[in-house]
């Protein structure tokens, strides 16, 4: 696509470029693909988020990568909950419901994809150790709190955000998490049964066949603190889940992102500077843009509005409001650079979800050319039957 899409009083418009973009061949279009494509990563402030730019790419070239990583790039998640015993207040269907969504940290290259046997009174005749990971959970609320001594021997998982804190503020802040947990359990009223809240770390993984020494990453769910549900006295639950491997397509328990989206990049253009009381409204009304500069060697004029950061701009049209910056300031979006932001959900990271999306595509267009290729075979031999 050739053109810009520019921000008017009316709207966004595309304006196309006056000499469209041609290829002549398969060769040029390849090599030129290869001359004029680069990717940058532009933000990437832990393991599971990722921003970058794709320059020079088709939008149908960048929304098919973004489909990917939703919908293609497998992954590990609980597919089946067998429930032995169930007293709470949670219905069992619900339960599982809760079990699936649960992200799992489970290296997907390890496991083959599951394909249904004849059914048995334990699964089927395909469950094996190669497509199924195994987890348990059997928690049980006593009638009673746990004492002091139990807390003080309990391990309490701290959030990812509190894990650069120092050693003895880290120790101070679980204690503290352990009293305010055991209050609540208490609560407030006079005789209140005690409650136990379960959680995802309560998921126990056993191993199966040669699991365990086979697998390099050893299966566990990614958060332990997700809270599946709670029990009150004398309120069990045992069960066994299935995890098997699969893809967003079938469930979007096995999606491995939060998000994955992408934007043109902005272009922000000025036809003249602007100075003193318009560079302070330009900087108000298109925030993180511009910031203002002191200028010297210009008569009569002592603050400059200088860009920064067009990669801030959010298209706003609050400038137009302004009869001198409407005449001044151009906006518009390049439709051949894209920048792609990407959360994942812990399963995977960030930079395994794009290296993963990127082997599904090519694999894609390898099985389109061989179609292409097998058709175009297909009628030269009808045709050649034909002249016979």
């Amino acid at each position: 696509m050739s053109g810009m899409y520019v921000a008017k009083e009316s709207g966004i418009t595309f304006n196309p470029a006056l000499t469209p973009t041609t290829t002549p061949n398969k060769q040029a279009f390849v090599k030129a693909f290869k001359d004029n494509f680069t990717y940058e990563v532009m933000e990437h402030p832990n393991p599971h988020e990722l921003v970058f730019s794709l320059k020079n790419v088709d939008v149908s070239f960048a929304n098919a990568l973004r489909r990917v990583m939703i919908s293609e790039v497998p992954t590990v998640a609980i597919e089946i909950v067998y429930i032995d015993n169930n007293t709470s207040i949670t219905h069992d269907e619900v339960l599982s419901h809760r079990l699936g969504l649960i992200p799992l940290d489970v290296d997907p290259e390890e496991f083959e994809f599951y394909s249904k046997g004849a059914t048995t009174s334990i699964g089927d005749d395909n469950t094996n150790d190669h497509n199924t990971v195994v987890f348990k959970m059997d928690v049980y609320c006593p009638s009673r709190p746990p004492s002091n001594s139990e807390l003080d021997s309990t391990k309490i998982i701290l959030p990812p955000d509190l894990e650069s804190v120092s050693t003895s503020d880290s120790d101070a802040l679980a204690r503290d998490v352990a009293h305010k947990h055991t209050a609540r359990g208490k609560g407030e009223l006079p005789n209140r049964p005690y409650t136990k809240h379960v959680y995802s770390r309560d998921l126990i993984w056993c191993p199966e066949g040669d699991q365990e020494t086979r697998l390099k990453r050893k299966p566990k769910v990614v958060e332990g603190d997700i809270l599946i549900t709670k029990l009150r006295q004398n309120q069990r639950i045992t069960l066994t889940c299935h995890a098997r491997k699969s893809t967003g397509k079938d469930h979007a328990k096995y999606s491995p992102v939060a998000t994955a989206s992408y934007r043109m990049k902005p272009v922000v253009e000025l036809k003249e500077r602007v100075f003193d009381e318009d560079a302070d409204r330009l900087v108000v009304l298109e925030p993180g843009v511009f910031e203002i500069r002191e200028v010297k060697g210009v008569t009569g004029k002592k603050r400059e509005a200088v860009m920064v950061n067009e990669y801030v701009c959010t298209m706003s049209r609050n400038f137009m409001r302004d009869p001198y910056l409407k005449d001044v300031v151009v906006i518009s979006r390049d439709p051949n650079h894209f920048i792609f932001s990407v959360e994942t959900v812990g399963m995977l990271t960030a930079v395994e979800v794009l290296k993963k999306s990127l082997v599904v595509l090519r694999e894609k267009a390898e099985n389109l050319a061989k179609e292409i290729k097998a058709v175009k075979e297909g009628r030269e031999r009808g045709e050649s039957m034909e002249e016979d």
